[in-house]
């Protein structure tokens, strides 16, 4: 029988693991606060989190500037093709939300249409930094890679859509909620995301297990990013980071 002073006591699990989510809230915080590294801050957290999840020994500050640093430049440019496609159906959206005249059916036509076409972005910008996390990609691969599994695990979207929107809607209509969820919340909102995410990814490679990274069946996925490893690529598959 475990010691209620035992490490491994649930208790001290859970303490721990609430102070990791802390501790990921902050570091996510303070390293998007130049904006344009947002997505590299990102990629950095959903890291960290999948290495918990997968129940891999997880330095947290380590951890997250290890994949700060690697993938900075990749994840950066990501953001930076991301963020003015958002922009752009943004304005869309508000542009056929306010026709009216003479034009009422074709304006609820494309109205739809442009409330669909922002959700499968937003669905693949939720999944393209948890991607780039956990598999080696060119970035035009990756960006494909996150649209086709937001598109082929449609119920997972819809619910990390509609969660993403309640946030945001509540963060505005309540800013207290904004302030606690960016002390807290995206270490927390992470962990749980991420719980989807490596269900998802676990169907296109099963060997995704904690401490087993084998081969897997998607193009442009690599072994688990270390410094010092190379990556080897399989011919017909990728291997897992």
């Amino acid at each position: 029988m475990k010691s209620i002073f035992s490490i491994d006591n649930p208790v001290f699990k859970t303490i721990s693991r609430i102070g990791d989510m802390f501790i990921m809230s902050l570091l996510w915080l303070v390293t998007s606060l130049p904006i344009f590294t947002i997505g590299a801050s990102t990629t950095a957290l959903y890291d960290c989190c999948i290495k918990i999840i997968r129940a891999r020994d997880t330095n947290v500050w380590k951890d997250f500037f290890r994949s700060f640093r690697s993938n900075f430049k990749q994840s950066t440019l990501i953001f930076l093709i991301l963020l003015p496609i958002g922009v752009a159906i943004a304005a869309v959206m508000y542009f056929w939300a306010r026709i009216y005249d003479g034009a009422e059916k074709f304006a609820t036509v494309m109205n739809a249409l442009s409330i669909g076409l922002a959700f499968m972005y937003v669905a693949t910008v939720l999944f393209v930094f948890p991607v780039q996390a956990i598999f080696e990609n060119p970035i035009k691969k990756t960006i494909k890679t996150a649209f086709f599994m937001a598109i082929k695990n449609l119920p997972v979207s819809i619910l990390l859509v509609v969660i993403s929107l309640a946030i945001s809607y509540f963060s505005y209509v309540y800013p207290i909620v904004a302030y606690v969820f960016f002390l807290f919340g995206n270490g927390l909102f992470a962990m749980i995301y991420s719980v989807q995410f490596i269900t998802v990814f676990r169907k296109y490679n099963p060997a995704l297990n904690p401490d087993r990274p084998e081969e897997c069946d998607i193009e442009g996925i690599s072994d688990e990013k270390k410094k010092t490893q190379k990556v080897k690529k399989v011919k017909g598959s990728k291997v897992i980071k």
